[in-house]
């Protein structure tokens, strides 16, 4: 279960795609984002990692061998590198990957895979939204 605190965190969370810069946030419109999405004829997408899975921190290496596994599931897809930053600043950055034009669906399989709680997900001229892969503590 996702305890309500760590789901605010995912919320205020910046997913930040590195190159080029552009930082997504649940929720909220992005202009930025928008043009990147048209310029790159990109319909949907997902900002995914295998980090931590259900959010338990392991040593860097297991998350480094983790990351490449996920890498090597979307080699069929484009990807650019990314990394979700904690704005309470609880975490360090996580390594992830912007993936382009990917299907919910597939997305969330990924997701659930390499055991996230939460994967961000979203089609043009929409915001980004959250989606929960695990149920939600009351």
């Amino acid at each position: 279960m996702i305890p309500t605190t760590l789901l605010e965190a995912y919320k205020a969370t910046c997913y930040e795609i590195i190159d080029p810069k552009v930082a997504i946030f649940i929720g909220q419109e992005n202009e930025a984002l928008q043009t990147f999405l048209k310029e790159n004829e990109i319909t949907n997408w997902c900002f995914i990692t295998a980090w931590n899975p259900f959010s338990n921190a392991l040593p860097t290496e297991e998350n480094s061998a983790l990351n490449e596994s996920l890498r090597l599931d979307l080699k069929d897809y484009k990807i650019l590198e990314a990394q979700g930053k904690d704005t309470i600043g609880n975490w360090p950055p996580e390594p992830s990957f912007f993936v382009a034009n990917i299907s919910e669906d597939q997305a969330i399989a990924l997701g659930n895979k390499y055991q996230q709680n939460a994967i961000v997900y979203g089609t043009i001229n929409e915001p980004a939204r959250l989606i929960t892969l695990v149920p939600i503590a009351s």
